[in-house]
């Protein structure tokens, strides 16, 4: 079960995502979310054509799911090949742990597949 912690974002049927899963200590689990609220503000205010979200899994307390989705796959890559992108993987990094990154599709009836997994931020 995940609650969203933060849900506006554009409809991303037929797109292209990246999701990141991430857990973390009681001892950190304020600063990465106010780490995740910052860098989604910025992906807000610097890539509005990115829809972007994060989840507390709430059956597991301190774990995370981070989801942005993009127009088409270069857009996706281009974006995970990015500093911000990096920010995020080393906020987690230094945080707590890095689960998986994965890159996603959704497909105009609604369903996820997932197209590519990393287990490591060095994959990643």
């Amino acid at each position: 079960v995940l609650c969203a912690i933060s849900m506006e974002y554009p409809q991303p049927e037929g797109r292209c995502g990246i999701e990141v899963s991430m857990s973390t200590s009681q001892i950190h689990r304020r600063e990465l979310v106010q780490t995740l609220d910052g860098l989604k503000a910025r992906v807000a205010a610097e890539e509005p054509e990115c829809a972007c979200e994060f989840f507390e899994d709430l059956a597991r307390s301190n774990r995370f799911l981070w989801k942005e989705w993009w127009m088409t796959k270069e857009e996706a890559d281009l974006a995970r090949a990015s500093d911000r992108f990096r920010a995020l993987l080393g906020a987690v990094k230094v945080l707590g742990d890095l689960e998986y990154v994965r890159r996603l599709s959704q497909q105009p009836d609604g369903e996820e597949e997932t197209t590519h997994e990393t287990h490591s931020e060095n994959d990643a």
